[in-house]
Protein backbone atom coordinates (compact mmCIF):
# COMPACT_ATOMS: atom_id res chain seq x y z
CA UNK A 1 0.00 0.00 0.00
CA UNK A 2 2.77 2.44 0.90
CA UNK A 3 4.64 1.83 -2.38
CA UNK A 4 1.37 2.24 -4.35
CA UNK A 5 0.72 5.62 -2.77
CA UNK A 6 4.25 6.83 -3.51
CA UNK A 7 4.04 5.80 -7.17
CA UNK A 8 0.57 7.27 -7.56
CA UNK A 9 1.60 10.56 -5.94
CA UNK A 10 4.69 10.85 -8.15
CA UNK A 11 2.62 10.17 -11.26
CA UNK A 12 0.07 12.78 -10.26
CA UNK A 13 2.75 15.38 -9.68
CA UNK A 14 4.36 14.71 -13.06
CA UNK A 15 0.96 14.87 -14.72
CA UNK A 16 0.32 18.26 -13.15
CA UNK A 17 3.64 19.61 -14.40
CA UNK A 18 4.94 20.46 -10.94
CA UNK A 19 7.82 17.99 -10.65
CA UNK A 20 10.34 20.84 -10.93
CA UNK A 21 8.72 22.70 -8.05
CA UNK A 22 8.67 19.55 -5.94
CA UNK A 23 12.36 18.94 -6.65
CA UNK A 24 13.17 22.51 -5.65
CA UNK A 25 11.20 22.16 -2.43
CA UNK A 26 12.94 18.87 -1.62
CA UNK A 27 16.35 20.50 -2.04
CA UNK A 28 15.36 23.41 0.19
CA UNK A 29 13.99 21.02 2.82
CA UNK A 30 17.16 18.94 2.71
CA UNK A 31 19.22 22.06 3.29
CA UNK A 32 16.94 23.12 6.12
CA UNK A 33 17.43 19.80 7.83
CA UNK A 34 21.20 20.17 7.52
CA UNK A 35 21.19 23.52 9.32
CA UNK A 36 22.89 22.97 12.66
CA UNK A 37 22.80 25.46 15.51
CA UNK A 38 26.37 26.15 16.58
CA UNK A 39 27.22 24.65 19.89
CA UNK A 40 30.67 24.21 21.40
CA UNK A 41 30.64 21.08 23.56
CA UNK A 42 34.26 21.24 24.63
CA UNK A 43 33.87 24.73 26.12
CA UNK A 44 31.94 23.36 29.06
CA UNK A 45 34.86 21.40 30.46
CA UNK A 46 37.73 23.23 28.76
CA UNK A 47 38.74 20.42 26.44
CA UNK A 48 39.98 20.65 22.87
CA UNK A 49 37.56 19.75 20.15
CA UNK A 50 36.74 19.82 16.50
CA UNK A 51 34.23 22.19 14.83
CA UNK A 52 30.90 22.51 16.56
CA UNK A 53 29.08 20.21 14.14
CA UNK A 54 31.66 17.43 13.93
CA UNK A 55 29.40 14.97 15.74
CA UNK A 56 32.17 13.79 18.07
CA UNK A 57 30.96 12.52 21.44
CA UNK A 58 32.36 14.32 24.46
CA UNK A 59 31.54 12.98 27.89
CA UNK A 60 32.30 15.37 30.71
CA UNK A 61 35.58 16.62 29.31
CA UNK A 62 36.61 13.15 28.23
CA UNK A 63 39.98 11.81 29.24
CA UNK A 64 40.84 8.14 28.84
CA UNK A 65 39.82 5.95 31.75
CA UNK A 66 40.66 2.32 32.33
CA UNK A 67 37.74 0.15 33.23
CA UNK A 68 36.65 -3.48 33.18
CA UNK A 69 37.59 -6.22 30.80
CA UNK A 70 36.59 -6.69 27.16
CA UNK A 71 33.66 -8.92 26.37
CA UNK A 72 35.88 -11.30 24.42
CA UNK A 73 38.53 -11.67 27.11
CA UNK A 74 39.43 -15.12 28.36
CA UNK A 75 38.67 -14.09 31.91
CA UNK A 76 35.27 -13.29 33.28
CA UNK A 77 34.25 -9.63 33.17
CA UNK A 78 33.38 -9.96 36.84
CA UNK A 79 34.13 -8.65 39.23
CA UNK A 80 36.07 -6.10 37.19
CA UNK A 81 38.92 -3.81 37.96
CA UNK A 82 37.54 -2.59 41.28
CA UNK A 83 36.44 -6.00 42.52
CA UNK A 84 37.75 -5.58 46.04
CA UNK A 85 35.57 -2.51 46.49
CA UNK A 86 32.39 -3.80 44.86
CA UNK A 87 30.35 -5.29 47.67
CA UNK A 88 27.76 -7.94 46.88
CA UNK A 89 24.57 -9.34 48.37
CA UNK A 90 23.64 -13.05 48.26
CA UNK A 91 20.62 -12.25 46.07
CA UNK A 92 22.95 -11.09 43.28
CA UNK A 93 23.71 -14.74 42.51
CA UNK A 94 20.40 -15.04 40.65
CA UNK A 95 21.20 -12.03 38.50
CA UNK A 96 24.86 -12.82 37.77
CA UNK A 97 24.61 -16.61 37.63
CA UNK A 98 27.83 -17.62 35.86
CA UNK A 99 29.98 -15.73 38.31
CA UNK A 100 28.04 -15.96 41.55
CA UNK A 101 26.00 -19.17 41.30
CA UNK A 102 27.33 -21.69 38.79
CA UNK A 103 30.94 -21.96 39.95
CA UNK A 104 31.55 -24.81 42.40
CA UNK A 105 33.16 -22.56 45.01
CA UNK A 106 30.13 -20.26 45.26
CA UNK A 107 27.20 -22.55 44.43
CA UNK A 108 24.67 -22.50 47.30
CA UNK A 109 24.25 -25.69 49.30
CA UNK A 110 21.47 -28.11 48.37
CA UNK A 111 20.13 -30.88 50.64
CA UNK A 112 18.78 -33.05 47.81
CA UNK A 113 21.17 -35.53 46.21
CA UNK A 114 20.92 -37.57 43.03
CA UNK A 115 20.46 -37.18 39.29
CA UNK A 116 16.97 -36.84 37.89
CA UNK A 117 15.11 -36.99 34.58
CA UNK A 118 12.58 -34.45 33.34
CA UNK A 119 9.57 -36.48 34.50
CA UNK A 120 10.97 -36.68 38.01
CA UNK A 121 11.65 -32.92 38.08
CA UNK A 122 8.06 -32.23 37.01
CA UNK A 123 6.62 -34.60 39.60
CA UNK A 124 8.51 -33.04 42.51
CA UNK A 125 8.17 -29.41 41.48
CA UNK A 126 4.45 -29.78 40.84
CA UNK A 127 4.28 -29.85 44.65
CA UNK A 128 7.27 -27.66 45.56
CA UNK A 129 6.89 -24.88 42.94
CA UNK A 130 3.61 -25.49 41.09
CA UNK A 131 3.61 -22.09 39.39
CA UNK A 132 6.87 -22.87 37.61
CA UNK A 133 5.52 -26.18 36.36
CA UNK A 134 2.30 -24.58 35.11
CA UNK A 135 4.31 -22.02 33.16
CA UNK A 136 6.68 -24.63 31.76
CA UNK A 137 3.80 -26.78 30.51
CA UNK A 138 2.52 -23.80 28.51
CA UNK A 139 5.90 -23.17 26.91
CA UNK A 140 7.24 -24.10 23.49
CA UNK A 141 10.12 -25.80 25.33
CA UNK A 142 7.77 -28.42 26.75
CA UNK A 143 6.42 -29.19 23.29
CA UNK A 144 9.70 -29.24 21.38
CA UNK A 145 10.36 -32.08 18.96
CA UNK A 146 11.77 -34.67 18.89
CA UNK A 147 12.18 -34.24 22.66
CA UNK A 148 11.21 -31.48 25.11
CA UNK A 149 13.74 -28.91 26.24
CA UNK A 150 13.40 -29.76 29.90
CA UNK A 151 14.57 -28.77 33.34
CA UNK A 152 17.68 -30.93 32.97
CA UNK A 153 18.56 -29.24 29.66
CA UNK A 154 18.92 -25.82 31.26
CA UNK A 155 19.64 -26.58 34.93
CA UNK A 156 21.48 -29.91 34.68
CA UNK A 157 20.35 -33.17 36.22
CA UNK A 158 22.73 -33.39 39.19
CA UNK A 159 20.86 -31.78 42.06
CA UNK A 160 24.10 -31.07 43.89
CA UNK A 161 25.43 -29.09 40.92
CA UNK A 162 22.39 -27.37 39.53
CA UNK A 163 23.07 -24.30 37.42
CA UNK A 164 21.17 -21.04 37.14
CA UNK A 165 20.89 -20.52 33.36
CA UNK A 166 22.59 -17.43 32.01
CA UNK A 167 22.20 -16.13 28.48
CA UNK A 168 25.09 -18.40 27.51
CA UNK A 169 22.93 -21.42 28.24
CA UNK A 170 20.40 -20.17 25.70
CA UNK A 171 22.98 -19.18 23.09
CA UNK A 172 24.17 -22.60 22.07
CA UNK A 173 24.26 -23.76 18.44
CA UNK A 174 21.30 -26.06 19.14
CA UNK A 175 19.11 -23.29 20.53
CA UNK A 176 19.28 -19.51 20.14
CA UNK A 177 22.80 -18.85 18.91
CA UNK A 178 21.84 -16.07 16.47
CA UNK A 179 19.94 -14.05 19.07
CA UNK A 180 22.70 -14.55 21.64
CA UNK A 181 25.38 -13.35 19.21
CA UNK A 182 23.30 -10.34 18.17
CA UNK A 183 22.63 -9.38 21.76
CA UNK A 184 26.37 -9.41 22.47
CA UNK A 185 27.28 -7.09 19.61
CA UNK A 186 26.27 -3.88 21.31
CA UNK A 187 28.94 -1.67 22.82
CA UNK A 188 28.76 0.61 25.83
CA UNK A 189 25.19 1.66 26.43
CA UNK A 190 23.72 -1.60 25.16
CA UNK A 191 22.24 -4.60 26.92
CA UNK A 192 25.55 -6.37 26.27
CA UNK A 193 27.49 -4.03 28.56
CA UNK A 194 24.96 -2.74 31.05
CA UNK A 195 26.30 -5.00 33.78
CA UNK A 196 30.00 -5.68 33.24
CA UNK A 197 30.70 -2.06 32.41
CA UNK A 198 27.94 0.22 33.59
CA UNK A 199 27.32 -1.46 36.93
CA UNK A 200 30.51 -3.00 38.24
CA UNK A 201 32.79 -0.14 37.26
CA UNK A 202 30.78 3.00 38.01
CA UNK A 203 30.70 5.28 41.01
CA UNK A 204 27.20 4.51 42.21
CA UNK A 205 28.15 0.84 42.66
CA UNK A 206 31.70 1.27 43.91
CA UNK A 207 30.94 4.18 46.19
CA UNK A 208 28.08 2.87 48.30
CA UNK A 209 27.19 -0.10 50.52
CA UNK A 210 25.40 -2.88 48.58
CA UNK A 211 21.96 -2.36 50.03
CA UNK A 212 22.04 1.21 48.78
CA UNK A 213 22.46 0.15 45.15
CA UNK A 214 20.71 -3.23 45.13
CA UNK A 215 18.11 -1.92 42.71
CA UNK A 216 20.82 -0.72 40.33
CA UNK A 217 22.48 -4.11 40.36
CA UNK A 218 19.31 -6.18 39.94
CA UNK A 219 18.29 -4.11 36.93
CA UNK A 220 21.67 -3.70 35.28
CA UNK A 221 22.83 -7.27 35.55
CA UNK A 222 19.61 -8.82 34.28
CA UNK A 223 19.55 -8.02 30.55
CA UNK A 224 23.23 -8.76 29.99
CA UNK A 225 23.29 -11.98 31.93
CA UNK A 226 19.86 -13.54 31.46
CA UNK A 227 17.47 -13.94 28.53
CA UNK A 228 14.66 -14.42 31.06
CA UNK A 229 14.68 -10.72 31.87
CA UNK A 230 12.64 -10.13 28.73
CA UNK A 231 11.49 -13.67 27.94
CA UNK A 232 9.69 -14.31 31.19
CA UNK A 233 10.35 -17.73 32.62
CA UNK A 234 9.18 -20.40 32.48
CA UNK A 235 6.79 -19.80 29.60
CA UNK A 236 9.35 -17.81 27.57
CA UNK A 237 6.50 -16.67 25.35
CA UNK A 238 7.90 -14.41 22.58
CA UNK A 239 4.49 -12.71 22.32
CA UNK A 240 5.04 -11.36 25.85
CA UNK A 241 8.55 -10.18 25.03
CA UNK A 242 7.19 -8.20 22.09
CA UNK A 243 4.99 -5.94 24.24
CA UNK A 244 6.31 -2.51 25.19
CA UNK A 245 5.56 -3.06 28.89
CA UNK A 246 8.30 -5.68 28.92
CA UNK A 247 10.87 -2.88 28.70
CA UNK A 248 9.58 -0.61 31.44
CA UNK A 249 10.98 -2.53 34.40
CA UNK A 250 14.37 -1.04 33.57
CA UNK A 251 13.72 1.78 31.15
CA UNK A 252 12.11 4.39 33.32
CA UNK A 253 13.08 6.62 36.19
CA UNK A 254 15.16 9.70 36.75
CA UNK A 255 18.08 9.14 34.42
CA UNK A 256 16.59 6.80 31.79
CA UNK A 257 13.10 8.10 31.27
CA UNK A 258 12.22 6.01 28.20
CA UNK A 259 8.97 4.41 29.31
CA UNK A 260 7.42 7.61 30.64
CA UNK A 261 8.32 9.46 27.45
CA UNK A 262 6.94 6.70 25.25
CA UNK A 263 3.85 6.02 27.35
CA UNK A 264 2.54 9.60 27.39
CA UNK A 265 3.82 10.42 23.92
CA UNK A 266 1.94 10.07 20.65
CA UNK A 267 3.25 6.60 19.89
CA UNK A 268 2.54 5.29 23.37
CA UNK A 269 -1.01 6.57 23.22
CA UNK A 270 -1.62 4.73 19.95
CA UNK A 271 -0.23 1.59 21.58
CA UNK A 272 -2.23 1.84 24.80
CA UNK A 273 -5.61 2.32 23.14
CA UNK A 274 -5.08 -0.44 20.55
CA UNK A 275 -2.87 -3.07 22.21
CA UNK A 276 -5.70 -5.50 23.05
CA UNK A 277 -6.99 -5.49 19.47
CA UNK A 278 -5.24 -8.35 17.67
CA UNK A 279 -6.00 -6.78 14.32
CA UNK A 280 -3.98 -3.72 15.33
CA UNK A 281 -1.26 -5.48 17.35
CA UNK A 282 -0.80 -9.16 16.58
CA UNK A 283 1.99 -10.18 18.95
CA UNK A 284 1.91 -13.77 17.76
CA UNK A 285 3.76 -12.64 14.62
CA UNK A 286 7.53 -12.36 14.55
CA UNK A 287 8.87 -8.80 14.57
CA UNK A 288 10.08 -9.30 11.02
CA UNK A 289 6.44 -9.84 9.99
CA UNK A 290 4.83 -7.30 12.31
CA UNK A 291 2.40 -4.81 10.78
CA UNK A 292 1.29 -2.88 13.86
CA UNK A 293 -0.88 0.22 13.75
CA UNK A 294 1.76 1.99 15.84
CA UNK A 295 5.30 1.36 17.08
CA UNK A 296 6.28 -0.63 20.13
CA UNK A 297 9.70 -0.34 21.76
CA UNK A 298 10.71 -3.60 20.12
CA UNK A 299 9.34 -2.73 16.69
CA UNK A 300 11.74 0.22 16.43
CA UNK A 301 14.72 -0.72 18.60
CA UNK A 302 14.79 -4.41 17.62
CA UNK A 303 14.00 -3.84 13.98
CA UNK A 304 13.10 -7.14 12.33
CA UNK A 305 13.81 -9.01 15.55
CA UNK A 306 17.54 -8.16 15.69
CA UNK A 307 18.70 -8.46 19.31
CA UNK A 308 21.34 -5.72 19.26
CA UNK A 309 19.18 -2.79 20.33
CA UNK A 310 22.04 -0.38 19.74
CA UNK A 311 21.66 -0.75 15.99
CA UNK A 312 18.66 1.55 16.31
CA UNK A 313 19.77 4.15 18.82
CA UNK A 314 20.37 7.84 18.28
CA UNK A 315 24.08 7.73 19.09
CA UNK A 316 24.70 6.49 22.63
CA UNK A 317 25.84 9.44 24.71
CA UNK A 318 25.25 8.40 28.30
CA UNK A 319 21.46 8.60 28.17
CA UNK A 320 21.49 11.93 26.37
CA UNK A 321 23.61 13.99 28.75
CA UNK A 322 26.90 13.68 26.88
CA UNK A 323 27.55 16.37 24.34
CA UNK A 324 27.39 15.58 20.65
CA UNK A 325 25.76 16.85 17.51
CA UNK A 326 23.67 13.81 16.70
CA UNK A 327 22.65 15.30 13.37
CA UNK A 328 26.20 15.67 12.13
CA UNK A 329 27.34 13.83 8.96
CA UNK A 330 29.33 11.45 11.17
CA UNK A 331 26.08 9.83 12.22
CA UNK A 332 24.41 9.78 8.79
CA UNK A 333 24.14 5.98 8.69
CA UNK A 334 22.24 5.88 11.98
CA UNK A 335 20.00 8.75 10.92
CA UNK A 336 19.19 7.04 7.65
CA UNK A 337 18.38 3.83 9.49
CA UNK A 338 15.96 5.68 11.74
CA UNK A 339 14.34 7.42 8.81
CA UNK A 340 13.82 4.02 7.19
CA UNK A 341 12.06 2.82 10.34
CA UNK A 342 9.86 5.90 10.62
CA UNK A 343 9.13 5.56 6.90
CA UNK A 344 6.80 2.66 7.71
CA UNK A 345 4.24 5.26 8.75
CA UNK A 346 5.70 8.70 7.97
CA UNK A 347 7.40 10.47 5.10
CA UNK A 348 11.22 10.68 5.16
CA UNK A 349 10.90 14.47 5.36
CA UNK A 350 8.72 14.23 8.47
CA UNK A 351 11.18 11.84 10.11
CA UNK A 352 14.26 13.93 9.37
CA UNK A 353 12.69 17.16 10.55
CA UNK A 354 11.56 15.56 13.81
CA UNK A 355 15.06 14.20 14.37
CA UNK A 356 16.39 17.70 13.72
CA UNK A 357 13.90 19.09 16.25
CA UNK A 358 15.32 16.65 18.81
CA UNK A 359 18.86 17.82 18.01
CA UNK A 360 17.94 21.47 18.42
CA UNK A 361 16.18 20.84 21.73
CA UNK A 362 19.20 19.04 23.14
CA UNK A 363 21.55 21.76 21.93
CA UNK A 364 19.45 24.45 23.57
CA UNK A 365 19.47 22.40 26.76
CA UNK A 366 23.24 22.18 26.58
CA UNK A 367 23.45 25.97 26.51
CA UNK A 368 21.63 26.03 29.85
CA UNK A 369 23.98 23.45 31.28
CA UNK A 370 27.03 25.38 30.11
CA UNK A 371 25.71 28.40 31.99
CA UNK A 372 24.86 26.33 35.08
CA UNK A 373 28.30 24.72 35.09
CA UNK A 374 30.04 28.08 34.65
CA UNK A 375 28.31 29.55 37.71
CA UNK A 376 29.29 26.51 39.80
CA UNK A 377 32.88 26.49 38.57
CA UNK A 378 33.40 30.16 39.31
CA UNK A 379 32.13 29.60 42.85
CA UNK A 380 34.76 26.93 43.35
CA UNK A 381 37.66 28.84 41.83
CA UNK A 382 36.75 31.98 43.76
CA UNK A 383 36.79 29.96 46.97
CA UNK A 384 33.16 30.47 47.99
CA UNK A 385 31.72 27.04 47.31
CA UNK A 386 30.46 25.57 50.56
CA UNK A 387 31.78 23.04 51.26
CA UNK A 388 34.97 22.90 49.21
CA UNK A 389 36.30 19.46 48.13
CA UNK A 390 38.85 19.39 50.94
CA UNK A 391 36.04 19.85 53.48
CA UNK A 392 34.18 16.70 52.41
CA UNK A 393 34.81 13.06 53.08
CA UNK A 394 36.88 11.63 50.19
CA UNK A 395 35.12 10.63 46.98
CA UNK A 396 34.84 6.96 46.00
CA UNK A 397 38.39 6.98 44.63
CA UNK A 398 39.84 8.27 47.91
CA UNK A 399 40.48 11.79 46.60
CA UNK A 400 39.27 15.30 47.44
CA UNK A 401 38.90 16.62 43.89
CA UNK A 402 35.87 18.60 42.76
CA UNK A 403 33.15 16.21 41.60
CA UNK A 404 32.45 18.17 38.40
CA UNK A 405 36.12 18.26 37.42
CA UNK A 406 35.87 15.20 35.22
CA UNK A 407 38.43 14.36 32.59
CA UNK A 408 41.57 16.09 33.87
CA UNK A 409 41.35 19.03 31.51
CA UNK A 410 41.29 21.71 34.19
CA UNK A 411 44.51 23.32 35.31
CA UNK A 412 45.54 24.32 38.80
CA UNK A 413 44.96 23.13 42.34
CA UNK A 414 41.77 25.12 42.87
CA UNK A 415 39.85 22.00 41.95
CA UNK A 416 41.45 20.05 44.78
CA UNK A 417 43.97 17.99 42.87
CA UNK A 418 47.18 18.37 40.94
CA UNK A 419 47.31 19.34 37.28
CA UNK A 420 46.05 16.47 35.17
CA UNK A 421 44.20 14.71 37.99
CA UNK A 422 40.56 13.90 37.38
CA UNK A 423 37.66 14.20 39.75
CA UNK A 424 34.98 11.55 40.10
CA UNK A 425 31.22 12.02 40.25
CA UNK A 426 29.83 12.29 43.75
CA UNK A 427 26.30 11.03 44.01
CA UNK A 428 25.86 11.59 47.71
CA UNK A 429 28.08 13.89 49.75
CA UNK A 430 28.51 17.11 47.78
CA UNK A 431 27.36 20.71 47.71
CA UNK A 432 23.83 21.60 46.72
CA UNK A 433 25.26 23.47 43.73
CA UNK A 434 27.07 20.37 42.46
CA UNK A 435 23.98 18.23 42.93
CA UNK A 436 21.87 20.75 41.02
CA UNK A 437 24.42 20.69 38.21
CA UNK A 438 24.34 16.90 38.07
CA UNK A 439 20.55 16.77 38.09
CA UNK A 440 20.34 19.46 35.44
CA UNK A 441 22.34 17.48 32.90
CA UNK A 442 21.74 13.96 34.23
CA UNK A 443 17.99 14.23 34.70
CA UNK A 444 16.48 17.25 32.95
CA UNK A 445 18.58 17.18 29.79
CA UNK A 446 17.85 13.46 29.60
CA UNK A 447 14.11 14.17 29.88
CA UNK A 448 14.40 16.56 26.95
CA UNK A 449 16.34 14.07 24.85
CA UNK A 450 14.07 11.13 25.66
CA UNK A 451 10.92 13.20 25.33
CA UNK A 452 11.78 14.52 21.89
CA UNK A 453 12.98 11.09 20.73
CA UNK A 454 9.68 9.45 21.75
CA UNK A 455 7.21 12.14 20.73
CA UNK A 456 6.49 13.25 24.29
CA UNK A 457 6.34 17.03 24.10
CA UNK A 458 5.16 17.22 27.71
CA UNK A 459 8.23 15.36 28.94
CA UNK A 460 10.55 17.48 26.84
CA UNK A 461 9.13 20.71 28.22
CA UNK A 462 6.92 20.62 31.32
CA UNK A 463 7.75 17.42 33.23
CA UNK A 464 11.12 18.63 34.43
CA UNK A 465 12.42 18.95 30.89
CA UNK A 466 13.38 22.39 29.62
CA UNK A 467 11.35 24.08 32.37
CA UNK A 468 13.17 21.94 34.94
CA UNK A 469 16.54 23.07 33.61
CA UNK A 470 15.30 26.67 33.86
CA UNK A 471 14.43 26.12 37.51
CA UNK A 472 17.74 24.48 38.39
CA UNK A 473 19.72 27.22 36.64
CA UNK A 474 17.86 29.82 38.71
CA UNK A 475 18.50 27.79 41.88
CA UNK A 476 22.24 27.57 41.16
CA UNK A 477 22.41 31.31 40.55
CA UNK A 478 20.48 31.99 43.76
CA UNK A 479 22.87 29.75 45.70
CA UNK A 480 25.84 31.51 44.13
CA UNK A 481 24.48 34.96 44.95
CA UNK A 482 23.90 34.07 48.60
CA UNK A 483 27.30 32.40 48.93
CA UNK A 484 29.10 35.46 47.59
CA UNK A 485 27.21 37.86 49.85
CA UNK A 486 27.85 35.69 52.89
CA UNK A 487 31.53 35.34 52.03
CA UNK A 488 31.86 39.13 51.70
CA UNK A 489 30.17 39.73 55.05
CA UNK A 490 32.26 37.14 56.89
CA UNK A 491 35.43 38.53 55.40
CA UNK A 492 34.46 42.05 56.46
CA UNK A 493 33.81 41.10 60.08
CA UNK A 494 36.79 38.74 60.26
CA UNK A 495 34.94 35.48 60.70
CA UNK A 496 37.03 32.38 60.19
CA UNK A 497 35.34 29.05 60.77
CA UNK A 498 36.01 25.37 60.53
CA UNK A 499 33.74 23.28 58.27
CA UNK A 500 31.15 21.22 60.07
CA UNK A 501 32.13 17.66 60.82
CA UNK A 502 28.94 16.25 59.31
CA UNK A 503 30.43 16.88 55.86
CA UNK A 504 33.42 14.70 56.71
CA UNK A 505 32.00 11.87 58.76
CA UNK A 506 28.72 10.28 59.73
CA UNK A 507 27.10 6.93 60.39
CA UNK A 508 26.26 6.51 56.71
CA UNK A 509 29.19 8.42 55.21
CA UNK A 510 31.63 6.13 56.99
CA UNK A 511 30.22 3.19 54.98
CA UNK A 512 31.37 4.68 51.68
CA UNK A 513 34.41 3.47 49.78
CA UNK A 514 36.38 6.72 49.94
CA UNK A 515 36.62 6.90 53.76
CA UNK A 516 37.46 3.18 53.83
CA UNK A 517 40.41 3.68 51.45
CA UNK A 518 41.75 6.69 53.37
CA UNK A 519 41.47 4.86 56.69
CA UNK A 520 42.90 1.52 55.61
CA UNK A 521 45.26 2.60 52.80
CA UNK A 522 46.55 6.07 53.76
CA UNK A 523 48.12 7.95 50.90
CA UNK A 524 46.57 5.65 48.28
CA UNK A 525 43.70 6.00 45.85
CA UNK A 526 41.53 3.31 44.32
CA UNK A 527 43.64 3.62 41.18
CA UNK A 528 46.79 2.79 43.15
CA UNK A 529 45.07 -0.19 44.74
CA UNK A 530 43.63 -1.47 41.45
CA UNK A 531 46.48 -0.81 39.00
CA UNK A 532 45.47 -3.35 36.34
CA UNK A 533 44.31 -1.18 33.44
CA UNK A 534 42.03 -3.83 32.00
CA UNK A 535 40.85 -2.52 28.65
CA UNK A 536 41.04 1.03 27.44
CA UNK A 537 37.71 2.75 27.56
CA UNK A 538 36.69 6.36 27.64
CA UNK A 539 33.85 6.56 30.13
CA UNK A 540 30.94 6.13 27.72
CA UNK A 541 32.73 6.85 24.45
CA UNK A 542 34.33 4.59 21.82
CA UNK A 543 38.02 3.79 22.16
CA UNK A 544 38.92 5.73 19.00
CA UNK A 545 37.94 8.88 20.90
CA UNK A 546 41.01 8.39 23.07
CA UNK A 547 43.27 8.47 20.05
CA UNK A 548 41.47 11.53 18.75
CA UNK A 549 41.76 13.44 22.03
CA UNK A 550 45.44 12.63 22.45
CA UNK A 551 46.16 13.59 18.83
CA UNK A 552 44.28 16.84 19.22
CA UNK A 553 46.17 17.71 22.37
CA UNK A 554 49.46 17.08 20.59
CA UNK A 555 48.43 19.24 17.64
CA UNK A 556 47.56 22.08 19.99
CA UNK A 557 50.81 21.70 21.88
CA UNK A 558 49.13 21.29 25.26
CA UNK A 559 48.99 18.56 27.85
CA UNK A 560 45.91 17.25 29.59
CA UNK A 561 45.14 19.60 32.43
CA UNK A 562 45.79 22.77 30.45
CA UNK A 563 42.92 24.94 29.33
CA UNK A 564 41.76 28.50 29.30
CA UNK A 565 38.14 28.05 28.34
CA UNK A 566 36.80 29.89 31.40
CA UNK A 567 37.92 33.38 32.32
CA UNK A 568 36.97 35.10 35.52
CA UNK A 569 35.13 38.36 35.42
CA UNK A 570 36.68 41.33 37.13
CA UNK A 571 34.00 41.27 39.80
CA UNK A 572 35.17 37.91 41.13
CA UNK A 573 37.45 37.91 44.13
CA UNK A 574 39.73 34.83 44.21
CA UNK A 575 40.51 35.53 47.85
CA UNK A 576 36.92 35.87 48.94
CA UNK A 577 36.97 32.59 50.86
CA UNK A 578 39.31 33.79 53.60
CA UNK A 579 36.99 32.43 56.26
CA UNK A 580 37.84 28.95 55.00
CA UNK A 581 41.52 29.22 55.78
CA UNK A 582 42.55 27.36 58.87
Amino acid sequence: MRKFLKVTLASALIGCGVIGTVSSLMVKEAKAVEIITHWVPHEVYGMPGEPDNSGKVFFSGLKAKYMGYPKDAQRSPYPGKYSKFWKTLPAYRYYIPDYMYNRDEVRPSNPIKGTFKLEQCIACHSVMTPGIVRDYNKSAHSKAEPAPTGCDTCHGNNHQKLTMPSSKACGTAECHETQYNEQGQGGIGSHASCSSFAQIECAWSIERPPGDTAGCTFCHTSPEERCSTCHQRHQFDPAVARRSEQCKTCHWGKDHRDWEAYDIGLHGTVYQVNKWDTEQFDFSKKLSDADYVGPTCQYCHMRGGHHNVQRASIVYTSMGMSMADRGAPLWKEKRDRWVSICDDCHSPRFARENLQAMDESVKDASLKYRETFKVAEDLLIDGVLDPMPKDLCPDWSGQHIWSLKIGAYHDGEAYGGKTGESGEFRMSNCTDVERLCFESVGYFQTYIYKGMAHGSWNDATYSDGSFGMDRWLVNVKQNASRARRLAALEKKVGISWQPEQFWKTGEWLDQLTGPYIVKNHPGKTIFDLCPDPGWLDTHHAPAEEVEYIERKLKELGITSGSHNAHHHESGHDPAARSMKEH
